[in-house]
């Protein structure tokens, strides 16, 4: 397992690049907050932070930020009026079926702001089944990020999806919901993350063979490359997983930042 002050991004790598997006397409996605006074919603969080296979404890220490108004978190929610939605959940319940308990909408705020049930999960009885989740951070106790709200700069942090469907757009629409949600409800002009270099997951990387990592067909990096995102900075040593021998290889994160406004 990687270890490390920071949070490594785990998207889909397609997402909904090359796609003729037009206004009228129904959203794939809703982004619902996490409640961390809701034990359910920290039970959930667990098992899904032991699906993304890192950070698997970190539901505790998120919990007061998220009070606090400092992190974001939010579950992505399949949007039940998207013509995709019934099958993709039935993947997700039938490869998790420790998750196919709905959770309510139980907030009361999000990054300081009064939370108002999206109508589609009201809907619903408020109840959801998420499928993954995402963080907009208006801090980060990394200053290599420069989050700042007052600055109007955010993070992404935190990201997981479901692996019943990744490389279905269901990332990409999270961090495009992300970015809307920035820039219309708290000003953001800046959006920056962190994620793991190329050359840690090329196919001639020793850190990848010793991992026995599987080769990537676009990179976390290009990813976030591809949706507008520019790197500004290298960071060495970020964090490290252990092979089976018990041999500790650390890798270079990659600062990226994208312009909003």
């Amino acid at each position: 397992m990687e270890a490390s002050a920071t949070t490594i991004l785990t998207p889909d790598v397609t997402g909904t690049q090359g796609r003729n997006v037009t206004s009228v397409e129904k959203p794939a996605i809703i982004l619902v907050p996490w409640d961390p006074d809701s034990p359910d919603h920290v039970e959930r969080m667990r098992l899904q932070r032991v699906a993304c296979g890192w950070k698997q404890d970190g539901a505790e220490s998120w919990r007061p930020l998220q009070r606090e108004g400092k992190i974001g978190l939010h579950w992505i929610v399949l949007a039940p009026a998207h013509p995709d939605t019934a099958p993709r959940l039935a993947a997700h319940k039938a490869q998790f079926p420790s998750e196919t308990t709905p959770l309510r909408d139980t907030s009361r705020s999000i990054l300081g702001r009064p939370h108002a049930v999206h109508p589609d999960i009201a809907a619903a009885e408020n109840n959801f089944v998420p499928v993954g989740h995402i963080s907009l951070d208006g801090w980060h106790a990394d200053p290599s990020l420069h989050t700042s709200a007052a600055d109007g700069v955010y993070s992404l942090t935190t990201f997981y999806v479901s692996q019943a469907m990744q490389g279905v757009g269901i990332g990409g629409a999270a961090v495009a919901e992300c970015e809307r949600m920035a820039v219309d409800d708290f000003g953001a002009k800046t959006m920056t993350l962190d994620t793991i270099s190329n050359e840690d997951v090329a196919v001639d990387s020793p850190r990848r063979i010793a991992l026995n990592r599987p080769i990537q067909k676009v990179t976390n990096q290009d990813w976030y490359m591809r949706r507008g995102y520019k790197a500004y900075q290298r960071r060495p040593n970020s964090w490290f997983d252990t092979d089976a021998t018990g041999k500790e290889w650390w890798c270079t994160a990659v600062c990226l930042r994208k312009g909003l406004v």
